[in-house]
């Protein structure tokens, strides 16, 4: 064989391999078809309590409501990193484990945050002292401290497979609201750069452990004065981050929360297009919905100009009435909400499912 047909074949290889399809990569196509359709619903913590319930089979407060599960559900990590074997909001992982599963085998969606535990105080995430990021960064006193935790949530992540032994891909949010000072991570902790740097070395790190079965989703809180330039000073850069995302909750005034979704999700697209990346609403909601239409006349009306991939509202929580984001069959709002699931550009576990 002469060889620049040598050199030309060895050229396709290196081509193939760099091609190579994983579960990531499958993930965000069909996100990029989803996203033509409409904008998925979701739900954290939706299937394992409610607002009247916890740890039922088979239960969910948004279909008890309307009928279906939500086309993508949320779940966090929080407590992994100290080998609990429930999460932050008493979750076993076991069980979140099974049913991130049966919502794949649905065919709906999953994405995960992580409210981790502040490695140099031991206090949860809202304890701001102890200058953490510094510390868990390279040369930091807490670096391997963070490399063990990290080494969890890849066992985690590793561990999510389908009856085939096939990894299930997850959109992974971890480092959110950075833009804020209530997270060890935060603004009142941490530079910009030191974020960035530790939102990298934990890309890098999961990635050097295997995980192809992860998007990154980039979310800091909204602003009332939003910009490009604002939403990006702590983005790490383009090869970290597959998904922008912004979390941003109503208040009484509905129609500044209007007014403010409709200019974040300007910015997002904005950028969403020039970074070639999916932008979504990553949290939301009102709490304990006090006003019986919000759902058509506040949320609809706020996403339609510019429509996100996925809205997630926060979670139902049994044990804390102030917890409480979603729809209920108990709550006013539960004949609005099953009219917010019949209009058309809202999807649901029945509307994604292969």
């Amino acid at each position: 064989m002469k060889r620049p047909v040598l050199l030309w074949l060895a050229t396709m290889l290196v081509a193939v391999a760099c091609a190579k399809s994983t579960p990531a990569s499958q993930l965000l196509k069909r996100l990029k078809k989803v996203q033509k359709r409409g904008v998925m619903f979701a739900h954290q913590d939706d299937p394992v309590y409610g607002t009247t319930w916890k740890w039922d089979m088979g239960r969910s407060d948004v279909k008890d409501v309307c009928g279906d599960y939500p086309a993508l559900m949320g779940f966090d990590l929080g407590k992994l990193e100290l080998d609990s074997k429930e999460n932050i909001d008493g979750v076993p992982f076991d069980r979140m484990r099974q049913e991130i599963i049966d919502q794949h085998r649905r065919g709906g969606f999953i994405t995960v945050s992580w409210h981790l535990w502040n490695p140099v105080t031991g206090g949860n995430s809202w304890d701001i002292e102890g200058r953490a990021v510094a510390a868990v960064l390279p040369g930091g006193a807490q670096h391997a401290k963070l490399n063990a935790w990290l080494d969890k949530v890849a066992a985690f992540l590793l561990s999510l497979t389908d009856e085939k032994g096939r990894r299930i891909p997850v959109i992974f949010r971890p480092w959110h609201e950075m833009h804020g000072g209530w997270f060890w991570w935060g603004s009142k902790s941490c530079t910009p750069e030191e974020y960035k740097q530790l939102f990298r070395y934990t890309r890098q790190y999961l990635d050097a452990k295997g995980i192809d079965n992860a998007l990154w989703c980039y979310s800091p809180g909204a602003d009332p004065n939003e910009s490009e330039e604002r939403f990006m000073t702590w983005y790490p850069g383009d090869e970290f981050v597959d998904i922008l995302g912004v979390d941003i909750y109503c208040s009484p005034d509905t129609q500044g929360f209007i007014d403010r979704m409709k200019s974040e999700l300007k910015v997002m697209a904005s950028l969403a297009k020039k970074h070639k990346k999916l932008f979504t609403v990553a949290e939301t909601g009102y709490r304990n919905t006090p006003q019986a239409d919000w759902f058509t006349k506040v949320l609809l009306p706020s996403l339609l100009d510019t429509p996100p991939l996925y809205v997630l509202l926060w979670r139902n929580a049994w044990d804390q009435p102030e917890e409480n984001f979603g729809p209920a069959p108990e709550k006013s709002c539960a004949p609005d909400f099953r009219l917010f699931h019949s209009h058309p550009q809202m999807l649901f576990a029945k509307d994604v499912g292969r």
